[in-house]
C-alpha cells in the first residue's frame, strides 16, 4: 500500500514582497539576492548586479543552476570558457563547477534564478 505524504510549498511569491539581501563581496549593495520561491528540491530566486560590479567567484556545489537574464548584460565567466548573456538569454551551470558574474556595463542587471540539487 503505498502513501501519500501532503508537503506545503508557497506557490506565489509577489514581486513587490521579495526581501532583498545585500550580498556583495567588493560593496555590500553592488550584488543582491530575493528568494521567491522555494520547492522541493527547487530554488527560485532573483539576482542583481549594479552596473560595473562582480558577484564574485562562487562554485555551484551540489546544485545545477539555470539562469534568465531579465535586464541588462552580464559576462558569464566559468574554468573552460567566457561568453557574455544579455536580456532574454538563459544559461546553465552544472554542479562543482566555479563560476563568476560580471556586469560591466552601464546599468544594472538583473537574472531570475532557478537551483535544483543533483539527485542521489
Amino acid at each position: 500500500l503505498e502513501r501519500v505524504r501532503e508537503v506545503e510549498v508557497e506557490c506565489f511569491a509577489p514581486h513587490d514582497e521579495h526581501r532583498w539581501v545585500n550580498i556583495g563581496k567588493e560593496r555590500a549593495d553592488a550584488v543582491q539576492y530575493a528568494r521567491a520561491l522555494r520547492l522541493p528540491y527547487h530554488l527560485v530566486s532573483i539576482l542583481r548586479i549594479k552596473e560595473h560590479s562582480t558577484k564574485a567567484m562562487g562554485c555551484s556545489n551540489k546544485n545545477t543552476m539555470v539562469f534568465v537574464v531579465l535586464e541588462g548584460e552580464i559576462s558569464v565567466i566559468l574554468p573552460t570558457t567566457q561568453f557574455s548573456a544579455k536580456k532574454g538569454d538563459s544559461f546553465y551551470i552544472l554542479p562543482k563547477i566555479a563560476f563568476n558574474l560580471i556586469n560591466e556595463k552601464a546599468r544594472d542587471a538583473e537574472l531570475f534564478l532557478v537551483q535544483s540539487p543533483v539527485p542521489v
